[in-house]
């Protein structure tokens, strides 16, 4: 499947099942919402810092201190949180793509599909490759765009199969992506200027990334996915070996 392909049939799918994904990503779009005022108090407290001078800082009383430490240690947390609610939204996201792209009704309900089938999975499996890409940027940035690529589809691997391991995700993950980097970096490239010029639009932006990008660049990555674990099924020999 080429990429204008993939373009024509993710939007095709977007469009059959517009009313699902609207109300999907007015899901995940709320309760990202929730966590911003959740944090709103704390940043205004943090945000008191700016234009001090450093001796100002330095002269505050313990108690000042302690207020703007409390205040940066839940600010963190809120975020940290946010982040990891989002994600497993995200897997819900993807887990309603992969049906849509199956030919399959969605069920809206599979939103919340990472909080029901083995939640600690799906974060553990995200932690351990924000582990494994940051020791691979920290080489050099190169390194890390690679293996962000080879890592792409173990998410989608273990929302097909719950049952895989994280290592085996992430290996299985290495062998699909073998000879479609190029492909999938061509597929990320458009999805992020995509994006990037949705938000810009005056007024419209914001609503277009919640309600047309986040789902459309969701299937197309599943669209993806799906056309490369067809060929490799019709290519076994020539993966079974391949150098991890």
């Amino acid at each position: 499947m080429t990429i204008t392909e993939n373009i024509n049939k993710s939007l095709k799918e977007y469009i059959r099942s517009i009313f699902s994904w609207i109300l999907i990503a007015g899901v995940c779009g709320a309760v990202s919402l929730a966590f911003t005022f959740l944090a709103l108090p704390y940043m205004k407290i943090l945000n008191g810092l700016n234009g001090m001078e450093v001796e100002q800082i330095y002269s505050m009383s313990t108690a000042e201190l302690e207020q703007y430490f409390r205040a940066s240690v839940i600010f963190i947390g809120i975020y940290a949180l946010n982040v990891l609610v989002a994600y497993m939204f995200n897997v819900g996201a993807f887990k309603c793509a992969l049906e849509s792209s199956r030919g399959r009704k969605i069920k809206r309900s599979d939103i919340f599909f990472a909080f029901k089938k083995k939640p600690l999975k799906f974060l553990a499996l995200y932690i351990w490759k924000f582990i494994l890409l940051s020791f691979w940027s920290c080489l050099f940035i190169i390194p890390g765009i690679i293996k962000y690529f080879s890592y792409s589809q173990s998410l989608f691997l273990m929302i097909e199969n719950p049952d895989y391991k994280i290592n085996e995700a992430i290996r299985e993950s290495k062998i699909l992506m073998s000879g479609h980097k190029e492909k999938f970096f061509i597929l990320w490239f458009f999805s992020i200027i995509l994006m990037v010029f949705l938000v810009l639009i005056p007024y419209l932006g914001a609503g277009l990334f919640t309600f047309f990008a986040f789902p459309f660049v969701n299937l197309l990555y599943i669209n993806f996915y799906n056309d490369i674990t067809l060929y490799n099924q019709y290519n076994d020999n020539e993966y079974k070996n391949t150098e991890l």
